[in-house]
């Protein structure tokens, strides 16, 4: 966690992206608001929780999630933000918090991935999982990129659409989820479509644009609290 769990009443949860682990995120963490909590779900069988089992399934790792968030943070209000891979477990989380998990999904942002139910691109994939050997791990992002290809190829949908704001991130030379691509995840809400936010670059665009994209979570959480006189950025 970064800020203070006692003064915040609304978390941003940092889903993992695919074939890596969650300590990417916590620069853009660090950039937020005391007053706004950050959590970051480590995907079990690696980083943090490298003694633990590996999720079967994007289901199944929602599930844990979902259970955890929940109990360590009752009565919260939750935006999930998922990049990538993480895109589907801040969609399947949204959803187990909207079926009553006792805490409000307040909104969903999701990040360089095309919506539930299309087909990933497995060979663009495979050759990026080279860039990621987290930790110097040799070897452990490919591993870790099989595993999470396998789970996003297994991965089926109900289409099921949420009733919390959505937001749209992505960088404008994304090649695995292009910019007009991720509109399609509009069919995916009930409730008000926030917007499209573009960042100069690929896939890791928040690496290099973490002030823009800290900037852009908080004005969206604040959009949530204060939908009338929050103006969401250009």
């Amino acid at each position: 966690m970064q800020g203070d769990a006692d003064r915040a009443d609304d978390v941003i949860v940092f889903l993992p992206p695919a074939g890596s682990i969650t300590s990417p995120y916590f620069p853009v963490g660090a950039l937020l608001p005391d007053t706004l909590l950050a959590v970051h779900c480590e995907t079990p069988g690696r980083g943090r929780l490298a003694a633990a089992e590996s999720p079967g399934s994007v289901h199944e790792a929602a599930d844990r999630w979902a259970t955890e968030l929940a109990e360590a943070l009752p009565g919260r209000r939750f935006h999930f933000f998922g990049h990538s891979l993480g895109a589907l477990y801040a969609y399947e989380l949204s959803l187990r918090f909207e079926d009553g998990a006792g805490c409000e999904a307040a909104s969903l942002s999701v990040s360089g991935a095309r919506e539930p139910g299309s087909t990933p691109r497995s060979l663009l994939a495979t050759a990026f999982a080279a860039l990621r050997t987290p930790d110097r791990q040799d070897g452990a992002g490919e591993q870790w990129m099989d595993r999470d290809l396998r789970m996003r190829g297994e991965y089926r949908t109900a289409h099921r659409a949420v009733r919390a704001p959505l937001a749209l991130l992505s960088g404008t030379s994304d090649p695995f989820a292009r910019p007009t691509e991720m509109e399609r995840w509009k069919r995916f809400t009930n409730g008000p479509f926030l917007g499209l936010f573009t960042f100069p670059g690929g896939h890791d665009y928040y690496l290099s644009g973490r002030e823009a994209v800290a900037r852009t979570i908080t004005r969206i959480v604040d959009h949530s609290r204060h939908p009338e006189r929050i103006a969401l950025p250009e």
